[in-house]
């Protein structure tokens, strides 16, 4: 990644990729980076040493025992034969909502692989290979895979007969979700640290993707929106996931906390003709039996039409049938998790946002204003091309996640809120008008996805708060190169223009959708006050016309 400095006055140092790479995921990737501050972050280096490492940063617990596992060959760290079914074991730690994530993940053998690459067991001491003990594993974190190494040791509680503290595999020649686990505990600060946590940001950890997290209780989605987009983030692959809310702890057999994946959803009609919404969920461990309605033994059954006898069929091990309205009533969030976004498609044909333009920034000082001074903030613009549009094709799927940079896995997060302004530029400043809704996230990350024609765009981040300075990451998925990322100087002139509305003159309905922009200055000579002040002709005179014509049709001049 080249580095340059823009000579465009006011404007910050801009360290930017000159193309787009590809990543071993398949996705073409570019960075630009607008901060003033580094990331105070320190990547952890590899160890040197010529004998058996024992980590000082993570040692056993003083209430634990260990084993050197001695890895004398790749074989070990191998998924399991079908990774498809996985068989995770949780260890003594609570750790549920990390095995959810990675049985999905298991499928996907290059990510496995790249998160536990296995290549730092040895050192080459006088000419010879000596086994260090050296475990090499990686955590995406804000933009870049983050280097972690941990020693061999496998920890158990003592005198407990070989329980493990971390989780394992059914054959426990398979080491890869032990170190996995290790290493995760080792970045986020020690075993106790990573107890309890989300799916979605430990998706985003493991991956280095995106999610759209709908916190249940707060969202304003209508039941339906949120059904469909299951649905439809299901059938393109997604991974789909939810937690049980605290506050319904035993009901139904729900644990408050417990994690699961959503594998199927189901529209069907009672013999009355009722339609029901129903989602097959996955419990990774098998602990939780549902016993509310629609269980796999439930009265509800008798109610269907033979033909659908087949969803109880479908029903794997760990697995059970769950209303979509209990899902709402008791669960406390639904994420949809994916390495790029997923979106609308029109038809059959899928949507592959490939390339992932990277933009860093911050909010630091006055550009730290929160929501009160809205257009302090640090604002981006960038532009869709038109080549190859015409005017009467569909506008194309963007997708921009806002990603704030938090030191703690559960806390330290702000409310952020994403938002999107089409930009025309003039000679004198330029004209915004907000694309869309937006709505404040109390997540890590928030997702939009949009449908935009050729154009300027600017993208406005902030908090809810001012004086909340942190580093953030926008990310822009698209189908095609973007091009001219810049960052808008707090000196370019902007006028925030509102969604047009129709406006009533008496019996005539008219819809303001010209308009001309007219620029001026109060200077010396031209700034008479106000309408009741001696010297009010002074101020700025603007003459306008309106030419005669059909009332049905306005023209601007």
């Amino acid at each position: 990644m080249g580095c340059s400095a823009t000579k465009e006055e006011g404007t910050r140092p801009v360290c930017s990729a000159d193309r787009y790479k590809l990543n071993f995921l398949g996705i073409y990737e570019s960075f630009w980076d607008f901060r003033e501050t580094s990331d105070i972050f320190k990547p952890q280096v590899p160890p040197r040493c010529i004998q058996l490492w024992d980590d000082p940063v993570l040692p056993t617990p003083r209430d634990c025992q260990s084993f050197r596992a001695r890895i004398e060959g790749v074989h070990s760290l191998l998924l399991c034969k079908d990774p498809t079914q996985p068989d995770l074991n949780q260890g003594e730690l609570d750790t549920s909502y990390l095995l959810t994530v990675i049985e999905k993940l298991t499928s996907q053998t290059n990510l496995i692989k790249h998160l536990i690459p296995n290549d730092a067991l040895w050192e080459v001491h006088k000419k010879q290979e000596v086994y260090v003990g050296v475990v090499h594993c990686r955590v995406w974190r804000a933009g870049g895979w983050v280097d972690v190494y941990v020693d061999d040791s496998v920890p158990s509680v003592a005198n407990s007969g070989g329980i493990r503290l971390l989780s394992y595999c059914h054959d426990k020649d398979e080491l890869w979700l032990t170190f996995i686990e290790k290493a995760w505990a080792r970045f986020w600060g020690g075993y106790t640290s990573i107890e309890y946590g989300y799916i979605h940001d430990t998706y985003l950890s493991l991956t280095g993707g995106v999610y759209d997290a709908i916190h249940l209780e707060k969202t304003r989605l209508k039941p339906g929106d949120i059904y469909f987009r299951i649905r439809r983030a299901i059938s393109q692959g997604a991974i789909v996931g939810c937690a049980v809310s605290r506050k319904h702890d035993g009901v139904y057999g729900l644990t408050a906390g417990d994690t699961f994946t959503i594998e199927e959803t189901y529209q069907v009609h009672t013999q009355r003709g009722k339609e029901i919404h129903l989602l097959r969920i996955r419990d990774p461990l098998g602990y939780t039996l549902w016993k509310g309605p629609w269980n796999l033994n439930g009265n509800e059954w008798a109610s269907l039409p033979p033909e659908h006898g087949d969803i109880l069929t479908s029903v794997n091990d760990q697995e059970f049938i769950m209303a979509f309205r209990d899902v709402i009533a008791y669960m406390e969030y639904v994420c949809i998790c994916s390495l790029t976004p997923v979106v609308d498609q029109d038809g059959n044909k899928p949507v592959q946002l490939r390339y992932c333009t990277h933009v860093f920034g911050e909010w630091l000082g006055k550009t730290a204003a929160g929501s009160k001074k809205l257009l302090d903030n640090p604002k981006f613009s960038f532009t869709i091309p038109s080549r190859g549009f015409s005017k009467d094709q569909a506008p194309v799927s963007v997708g921009v996640s806002l990603l704030q940079f938090c030191k703690d896995r559960l806390e330290d997060r702000v409310p952020i809120t994403l938002r999107i302004f089409k930009a025309r530029q003039q000679k004198q400043g330029m004209l915004i008008e907000e694309v869309g809704e937006t709505f404040e996230q109390g997540f890590q990350q928030t997702l939009r996805t949009l449908r935009l024609r050729p154009g300027r765009y600017m993208i406005l981040p902030h908090t809810a708060k001012m004086n909340t300075e942190r580093h953030f990451l926008l990310r822009l998925y698209t189908e095609f190169q973007l091009k001219s990322i810049k960052w808008i100087p707090s000196t370019e002139p902007l006028l925030l223009l509102k969604e047009d509305k129709p406006l009533n003159l008496k019996d005539l309905k008219c819809t303001l959708d010209c308009c001309e922009e007219v620029w001026g200055r109060w200077t010396e000579g031209l700034q008479g006050g106000y309408i009741y002040d001696r010297d009010f002709d002074l101020n700025p005179q603007i003459d306008i016309s309106v030419p005669e014509g059909d009332r049905t049709r306005r023209q601007c001049s």
